[in-house]
């Protein structure tokens, strides 16, 4: 690559670790303690990461960050034939919002969109503080902040589709959640979150089971971990035996 190329970096911003990622380098991983997810605690440890660059050359460093869904508000956007234009379109993605027993306000900032014709699309919401703060330390830090994408908006994104005629399920593995995002023929169709709040492993039984129940047997699994390993979590395989699993990398979409 030419040197006269700006680098990138990638950062993941998660509950129970923060990571960073340059080149073909090792992640640097900030721990986070339990009970630190909120906010506040997520960009001490972005502050903790910028902290071990080099200085940056005004501005040419450009910075991919990848949030937490904890952080974020998410909801999926049944497809609708009559939407004309982007007015009618944040107008939709405000009252699906609603419908799940969610105001958006302007406290929060809102991405639209459909990444396929006729296949359900998705709005995703960050706290404009937040992401106004976070803006300011990329600034104060000399780099330029390019996308602050919550996972599952990433993952919808940015995830090449399988190529399957039956159900398959990008499962995003956080420290305080499981998300499941459920494709059929490739297109995404809903959108299934598990809390963890003790075992894994039974969590994520209650997730596949109710993705099953509701969608068919899996035909194939693409499992991602909010921090760096590079084989699926224990619980992964027994809860799919017979199915294929593919691990994903940390940084994937960042």
């Amino acid at each position: 690559m030419s040197r006269l190329l700006p680098e990138s970096i990638k950062i993941g911003l998660f509950p129970g670790g923060c990571w960073m990622k340059r080149g073909r380098s090792a992640p640097i991983v900030e721990k986070l303690e339990a009970g630190q997810s909120d906010g506040t605690a997520l960009l001490t440890a972005f502050a903790a990461l910028l902290a071990q660059l080099p200085k940056p050359g005004l501005g040419k460093t450009r910075l991919h960050v990848l949030v937490s869904d904890s952080l974020a508000a998410i909801t999926m956007l049944p497809w609708q034939e009559e939407l004309a234009d982007e007015g009618e379109l944040r107008a939709y993605a405000q009252a699906c919002f609603e419908r799940s027993g969610f105001v958006m306000d302007d406290s929060w900032t809102m991405q639209v969109g459909f990444r396929h014709f006729r296949a359900a699309g998705m709005a995703y919401a960050l706290p404009l503080l937040w992401l106004e703060k976070l803006q300011s330390m990329c600034e104060a830090a000399g780099l330029r902040l390019e996308t602050a994408l919550p996972v599952s908006a990433a993952a919808y994104w940015r995830q090449p589709p399988v190529r399957s005629t039956g159900c398959s399920v990008v499962l995003l593995e956080e420290a305080s959640r499981l998300t499941a995002l459920i494709h059929e023929g490739g297109r995404l169709m809903a959108r299934d979150v598990q809390p963890l709040m003790g075992d894994v492993h039974a969590a994520g039984l209650r997730l596949l089971k109710r993705v099953s129940a509701g969608h068919g047997a899996l035909d194939a699994v693409q499992w991602w971990p909010a921090v760096a390993q590079e084989q699926p979590a224990d619980w992964v395989r027994p809860c799919l035996p017979d199915v294929r699993v593919t691990p994903l990398l940390a940084d994937v979409w960042s």
